[in-house]
């Protein structure tokens, strides 16, 4: 189960979510663009493995592209802001007019190791945005079904 929370004045998504696996283990989810081709994108959408690609270093870049059920294809793009294994990786996107998103948003990630007797346990929180009026609602809706996703990629 997620929390989240928005602020449609500023549009920023805030999701809190806790995995059964490690801290290296959900970075390496973010980072492996074997594992990234697996979750990184809401369902019903795919994303290629051929169009994962990391170069994880500050400056470096995090591209892929989503593709949905009809075959159109969504490609992201994103400029490594910061980035320090396993707890944080943070990511600017690229403005994408044509979707009515002229300006970046920045994509926070952070681990934390969680206590817990059955095992590894991390606790991940995203921020993302600030998006325009009306878009922070549908990158909330797609984040929580990606995240279902990745869940089943880090527990396996």
């Amino acid at each position: 189960m997620a929390d989240t929370s928005m602020t449609e004045h500023c549009a920023e998504v805030r999701v809190t979510r806790v995995f059964d696996a490690s801290r290296e283990r959900v970075f390496q989810a973010w980072t492996d663009p074997d594992d990234v081709a697996m979750w990184f994108s809401p369902a019903p959408l795919t994303t290629p493995r051929e169009s994962v690609r990391i170069d994880l270093r500050v400056g470096g870049r995090y591209e892929l592209t989503m593709v949905m059920p009809d075959g159109a294809a969504s490609p992201l793009g994103f400029e490594i802001v910061e980035v320090d294994p396993p707890g944080l990786l943070v990511l600017r996107s690229d403005p994408m007019p044509d979707a009515g998103m002229p300006e970046p948003t920045l994509v926070r990630i952070e681990l934390h190791e969680e206590a817990s007797a059955q095992g590894s346990r991390t606790r991940m929180t995203l921020t993302d945005g600030p998006y325009p009026t009306g878009f922070g609602v549908h990158a909330e809706r797609g984040w929580l079904s990606a995240f279902d996703k990745l869940a089943s990629v880090v527990a396996g």
